[in-house]
């Protein structure tokens, strides 16, 4: 028992100086925002091409630009006025094709609607599906219940073997050929194969 525990001890001592050695050879060489001074840093982010303004520098741009935004604007004063009137214009150009569009879309959802209807009403029609059941002698209901859920006219086999036991149909399932249909509730079903 000492050896394994010797050997355990060992090997968390010499993971730690590993450990402790690879943190004392990398640390020195990562460089940090901290570790720099205002003009390595100004320098490395001109290196990358960016350029680097103090807040009075900022500033001065910033006046500058709102300034001749300003003589622009005075200079070409009609300008407005034209772009003005043509705004209304193209609004009042706009408002009719957007009523327009509604309508269109308005017509577009109504005959869409018709079509999903109509649709539905074809899937209903083919999702009804009928099925003649031949039922013969020492037939269990269980194989019953499987060949109806094969052709689709039931969801649950197990479901509707329960519900032919709990109801007592099991005992009273005659033979015969016995037509049913993916619309019938499981007791028409159940009463159609015990007529």
């Amino acid at each position: 028992m000492k050896q394994p525990i010797r050997l355990f001890g060992i090997g968390l001592l010499t993971a730690g100086i590993i450990m402790l050695g690879v943190y004392f050879f990398t640390n020195g060489n990562i460089q940090t925002a901290d570790n720099l001074s205002d003009e390595e840093l100004v320098t490395l982010v001109e290196d990358k091409g960016y350029h680097v303004l103090t807040n009075s520098e900022y500033i001065a741009v910033s006046v500058d630009e709102d300034e001749a935004t300003a003589a622009k604007n005075e200079q070409q004063p009609d300008t407005k006025a034209k772009s003005a009137e043509d705004k209304s214009d193209n609004n009042e150009d706009k408002q009719e094709n957007q009523n327009a569009d509604k309508e269109d879309k308005n017509k577009a959802k109504q005959n869409n609607d018709k079509k999903q209807a109509a649709d539905k009403e074809k899937n209903k029609e083919d999702e009804k599906k009928t099925f003649t059941v031949n039922i013969k002698e020492g037939m269990p209901s269980s194989e019953i219940s499987d060949q109806l859920e094969a052709n689709d006219i039931i969801d649950d086999a197990a479901k509707f073997n329960a519900y032919l036991e709990d109801n007592d149909y099991s005992q009273k399932v005659q033979l015969g050929k016995f037509k049913v249909s993916s619309d019938m509730s499981l007791k028409e079903i159940a009463e159609a194969i015990t007529k």
